[in-house]
């Protein structure tokens, strides 16, 4: 498989969230096998070929010790996604911020380096898919009731945002999704992101056991 991505034009922080508790798995999802590396460290290898900084925020950092990364609990505790972000984003070093779960071992870096290279002005830069029967995502919608999901765990977040943010974690409200209203969001369409990730692999999560088993197929 070949990773060969376009030089990146900004110092990116990359910062990967590992702060779920993986209900649904029933083990620390992060560190399931998958084929020769647990999955976050498929994770680490992608993200590592666009960004210059490495952050892994996390609630339970003896649980990643051994993978010798810069690590940070969240500011704000109990504030789910929201609050990883705003975390990564206080953190990095870097103005330009790259997003990620530590659940998605499928990340192509030719779609991030597209991300990073046209944040420019906007705040965040968020590609979205469309759901439809029971949360299943698809990439070429066919029917009216389709719903458009932001994939904001595969994003580039400005410390620009960092106010807004901030200011919706003292809020009821902790859904990142909320951020487009308040935040000079660029959207990004699937028959603009297929071009970088024609699978739309980048958005695949692994929650449940299900998701593992098709993780294991897409290896």
């Amino acid at each position: 498989m070949s990773l060969n991505v376009p030089k990146k034009r900004l110092p990116v922080t990359g910062v990967i969230l590992a702060g779920g508790k993986s209900r649904r798995m029933g083990q620390n999802k992060a560190l399931i096998q998958l084929g020769d590396s647990p999955l976050i460290e498929h994770v680490i290898r992608r993200l590592r070929l666009v960004v210059d900084e490495l952050l892994l925020i996390t609630n339970t950092p003896t649980e990643y010790t051994h993978l010798g990364l810069p690590m940070h609990s969240d500011i704000i505790p109990d504030t789910g996604a929201l609050g990883g972000i705003y975390t990564g984003l206080m953190h990095a070093s870097h103005d330009t911020v790259l997003c990620v779960a530590c659940d998605s071992p499928f990340l192509q870096p030719k779609l991030l380096s597209y991300l990073i290279s046209i944040l420019r002005e906007y705040d965040v830069v968020m590609p979205y898919t469309y759901s439809r029967n029971r949360g299943i995502e698809v990439t070429n919608p066919s029917h009216s009731t389709d719903q458009m999901t932001l994939q904001t765990l595969c994003a580039v977040y400005a410390k620009r945002c960092l106010p807004v943010i901030e200011q919706m974690l003292n809020e009821p409200d902790l859904r990142v999704h909320a951020l487009q209203e308040r935040a000079n969001i660029l959207t990004l369409a699937p028959e603009i992101w297929k071009t970088y990730d024609s699978e739309g692999h980048s958005f695949f999560n692994v929650n449940t056991p299900e998701d593992f088993e098709k993780a294991q197929i897409i290896l």
